[in-house]
């Protein structure tokens, strides 16, 4: 239940996302036993920090960066609770009033995807799960949950949108269609782009991660990218620790918004890849997923789903709570060609679990 969701590290004063604890040497050879048969790409951090226990760190190939796929997601969810709190410094109130009453329609936006959302009819109290269409009408509250927990691209494409018209209107958003329509067709596209990049990842600086270990650079969706010109987004582990560490700390914009960013991450759908370990099923883990693979013409193999042989990346940030007491972060990436790295990532976890709570 919601009530049973708060930060762990709320009130540590010790360490902050801005200068993460030097790994614990015990803790650090236990978890580099996990690597040596596995792919040379494998990279993590972890920061176990369990009830009643001394904190401790470790990390792998941590500054090792990747195309972050739809773990950059958690940034954009990051800029909209910042320009929230720009809007209403003063009133959690208004903030959440206007993620539950801002109604945006579905347009061009959206276009394409391949993620299904949750439609759920509460007068005729019919459920459904498909494909975003045009039309579709959705709270930003709704947008940003089918972003983080069903991964679609268009929703976050939405999102992001919203929160480059909330830096742009101030205190006159939202826009009337035809003020939003007339931004989007008569700023330079290269004022867009500087907006774009600015609402997603000053959220990022403002925490201690540097532009060298994370940026979100383009919109996750084609329609996106043509109206808003982008760049290359990358990202280690050691920035996707910082953002969680933020985050559980209350700090990542304000203790309201960690937060709401973190019941946001608490997957009630299917849980896949690292999440779906059986060692974790009874327990809360707070997950994002994201992959991203890339074909070329290859003698003798044939291209697929999460089979690439040119990138392959899949990716996952993913608190984990135990009844027990039992609690960590863990920040994963890799990019293993040719092979669906998911069950490989629902192993490690598995390891690693058994790593921890054997001791």
């Amino acid at each position: 239940p919601m009530d049973a969701i708060h930060l762990s590290l709320a009130g540590t004063t010790a360490f902050d996302s801005k200068r993460l604890p030097a790994p614990d040497p015990t803790f650090q050879k236990r978890i580099e036993t996990l690597f040596p048969s596995r792919h040379e790409s494998y990279a993590l951090a972890i920061m176990d920090i369990s009830e009643g226990q001394p904190l401790r760190y470790a990390a792998y190939q941590s500054e090792r960066s990747y195309q972050p796929g739809s773990v950059g997601k958690i940034a954009v969810a990051a800029g909209l609770f910042t320009e929230l709190a720009r809007l209403y410094p003063n009133s959690i109130e208004k903030r959440h009033e206007l993620l539950k009453n801002r109604v945006v329609v579905a347009d061009r936006w959206i276009h394409s995807d391949h993620h299904d959302v949750p439609v759920f009819d509460p007068k005729s109290n019919s459920y459904e799960a498909r494909d975003l269409q045009d039309g579709d009408r959705f709270t930003l509250y709704e947008w940003i949950d089918h972003a983080m927990s069903a991964s679609a691209n268009a929703a976050a494409a939405v999102v992001w949108k919203e929160v480059m018209l909330m830096r742009a209107f101030g205190a006159n958003y939202p826009p009337s269609r035809e003020d939003e329509l007339a931004y989007f067709k008569n700023i330079p596209k290269t004022e867009l782009a500087k907006v774009s990049l600015s609402v997603v990842n000053d959220p990022l600086r403002a925490i201690g991660i540097a532009e060298a270990d994370w940026q979100l650079g383009s919109f996750f969706t084609a329609t996106g990218k043509s109206i808003v010109p982008g760049s290359r987004s990358y990202a280690n582990p050691k920035a996707l620790m910082q953002y969680l560490v933020a985050m559980e700390q209350g700090k990542l914009v304000d203790e309201w918004s960690s937060l709401e960013i973190k019941r946001l991450m608490y997957m009630t759908a299917k849980r896949i890849r690292y999440a779906s370990s059986p060692a974790l099923s009874r327990s809360a883990v707070y997950f994002k997923s994201g992959s991203l693979y890339k074909c070329v013409p290859e003698a003798g193999f044939t291209c697929k789903q999460y089979h690439g042989n040119v990138e392959n990346y899949m990716n996952s940030v993913a608190i984990v709570e135990h009844e027990n007491g039992r609690r960590y972060l863990i920040t994963l990436m890799s990019n293993v060609l040719r092979k669906n790295s998911a069950v490989d990532h629902q192993t490690l976890a598995t390891e690693i679990d058994r790593l921890l709570t054997s001791e």
